[in-house]
């Protein structure tokens, strides 16, 4: 985004104003351009995005990480054999095993991390989606789709995948790693969800629930 299109559209009242998420300061917005970005002049926060076909990119997107999610947590994540021994665990099972070994608390936090709020993130915003598609939007849409935005934040996959190659590098040298299908679909599902927060563009779903309000009055 051209800044300096952006500084000179601040005066023009017909233009699109907003407020920056990050720092608040009021800007007018101009016409983008496809996959064009409005940053704010302050602090350079993603003030406005217009980026091509993103409703049904975001659905796609979203769609794959939803089959992706039950995927990884399906299998065993990794199995480590030592000593004629084999352990392995999901997701869920790992979380059981700190709420057996009296961390309730650490449990909780995983469960609602890695599991809970990225399946409420991916069917919330697949149904959001969806009902943006087939122009079914209700009353409970705008509520939905800003509790997403609170569950999206929570999630914590990335932190997940971090304890797990730090746990292959400690134990590699002690036994034997096998990766299991789950974990190269735990890879994918953080790549299409990174992909999905690029491509969702959240000004598209806000226009279509104002237009819903104000044809319902």
């Amino acid at each position: 985004m051209n800044r300096n299109r952006l500084h000179h559209n601040q005066k023009n009242k017909s233009s699109n104003v907003r407020a920056c998420p990050d720092c608040d300061l009021l800007q007018s917005i101009p016409l983008l351009l496809p996959n064009e970005f409005a940053y704010c002049l302050r602090c350079n926060a993603t003030l406005l995005k217009n980026q091509k076909n993103s409703l049904n990119r975001s659905l796609s997107f979203a769609v794959t990480g939803l089959i992706l999610f039950f995927i990884a947590n399906l299998f065993p994540l990794i199995t480590l054999k030592a000593l004629s021994l084999t352990q392995n665990g999901t997701v869920l099972s790992t979380a059981w095993v700190l709420f057996e070994m009296d961390r309730p608390l650490l449990s909780l936090v995983m469960l609602f991390t890695t599991f809970i709020f990225p399946a409420l993130t991916l069917l919330g915003t697949v149904y959001v989606l969806l009902q943006i598609k087939t122009n079914r939007i209700n009353d409970y849409t705008a509520p939905l789709f800003r509790f997403l935005h609170h569950t999206h934040i929570w999630g914590m996959l990335e932190i997940l995948m971090l304890a797990i190659l730090v746990t292959v590098v400690k134990l590699g040298d002690l036994a034997e790693v096998i990766f299991g299908v789950s974990l190269y679909a735990f890879c994918l599902l953080i790549l299409a969800m990174t992909l999905l927060d690029y491509y969702l563009n959240p000004h598209d779903i806000w226009n279509s629930i104002r237009q819903y309000n104000r044809e319902s009055k």
